[in-house]
């Protein structure tokens, strides 16, 4: 009876955990095997059976998984060479930087560290079956900073939120060929990988990523903004920001994301926006994802595509038109065709 008891706990505890992760977003489940082109949206309750041949005896149900949630960044360190990608938490030279607040800065977590939990039993001995995983692909490059003391701290995208590029996997997390070999790993565990998506906004203005793709307004006299950023010392948001022309420069600030991609309350028609729907979240670039008209891609991915040799490809993969929305709807369900990940949980 004792027995019966503990084992009841455990299966109710698993579905309220389970549950309560789920109810913090939209949760967007696919079929665990991916047959077609296009993704296959199921119930949470749907039961499906296990990933591959090895656990295909064992039946799966949504609504009791037992799921693992996990920053990437934070869990493990499978790959110590990515660990600076883009020369985050680096001078401009590329050296290393230290002695500085590090607490929101990348610390190392990759595909590969979670790989070798994957590998070492690591899941399968606490009976997780599916991991929710923050969001995998590109950030912004550089930091802005967490609050105006002297100092504050550097921020970086370590968690996930601050999208630059849909279509690529950050460097610091890892290649696409570490993020499949992981998914494939875990489909081989019997886990299903469920990734954090963001939606609702871009990243933030760094000053790195704004020089690096040409939308990067100086304003005059405000004195050498790379001698005081990559110095990674004494940072706060108001010198931080003084270095930037936040009232002009309009033909600069069109290539960014652009103003009918985005709301930031910029010059260049870039609308400022309000409420739920509309209203930019502490500050963030807020996606028109409610809009119908068609856009292009956006200026910053023409340059950064265009810069990285992909710009062609992209294209003819994503088309050269279309809304936002659908624009975000292709770029996050090739993570399922091309990868097969098996659900999605939408942030708000």
């Amino acid at each position: 009876m004792l027995t019966k008891s503990k084992s009841l706990f455990k299966r109710v505890l698993s579905t309220v955990l389970s549950a309560t992760c789920l109810l913090s977003g939209t949760a967007v489940f696919t079929s665990a095997v991916i047959n077609s082109a296009a993704p296959v949206e199921v119930s949470a309750a749907t039961v499906t059976t296990a990933p591959t041949a090895n656990t295909s005896d064992r039946v799966f149900s949504w609504d009791n998984a037992s799921v693992y949630f996990l920053l990437t960044d934070r869990f493990c360190n499978g790959n110590p060479a990515n660990d600076h990608s883009y020369g985050r938490g680096c001078d401009q030279n590329g050296n290393v930087v230290s002695g500085y607040k590090t607490e929101a800065a990348f610390q190392g977590g990759d595909f590969a560290g979670i790989t070798k939990k994957i590998n070492e039993g690591y899941f399968d001995d606490l009976g997780v079956n599916a991991i929710w995983l923050s969001a995998p692909y590109e950030q912004i490059h550089g930091y802005v900073v967490g609050g105006n003391g002297k100092p504050s701290y550097l921020h970086y995208s370590y968690h996930g939120y601050y999208v630059l590029d849909y279509t690529e996997t950050d460097a610091n997390f890892g290649t696409k060929q570490e993020f499949k070999t992981m998914v494939d790993t875990a489909h081989e565990h019997g886990i299903r990988i469920v990734l954090d998506i963001v939606m609702n906004h871009a990243g933030y203005n760094d000053l790195q990523t704004m020089d690096e793709y040409g939308f990067l307004p100086l304003k005059s006299g405000a004195g050498d903004w790379k001698s005081y950023y990559y110095s990674l010392q004494n940072t706060n948001n108001d010198d931080y920001h003084k270095f930037v022309d936040y009232d002009g420069s309009a033909d600069v600030w069109k290539k960014w994301w652009g103003p009918e991609w985005i709301r930031a309350g910029l010059p260049g028609g870039y609308e400022k926006g309000g409420g739920e729907i509309a209203g930019s979240l502490e500050g963030l670039p807020d996606f028109k994802t409610e809009s119908g008209s068609t856009v292009g891609i956006p200026e910053v991915l023409k340059t950064k595509w265009t810069k990285e040799g992909t710009y062609n490809s992209k294209v003819s993969k994503y088309g050269s038109s279309g809304t936002v929305r659908s624009y975000l709807v292709k770029w996050l369900t090739e993570w399922v065709k091309e990868f097969g990940v098996d659900g999605f949980r939408c942030d708000t």
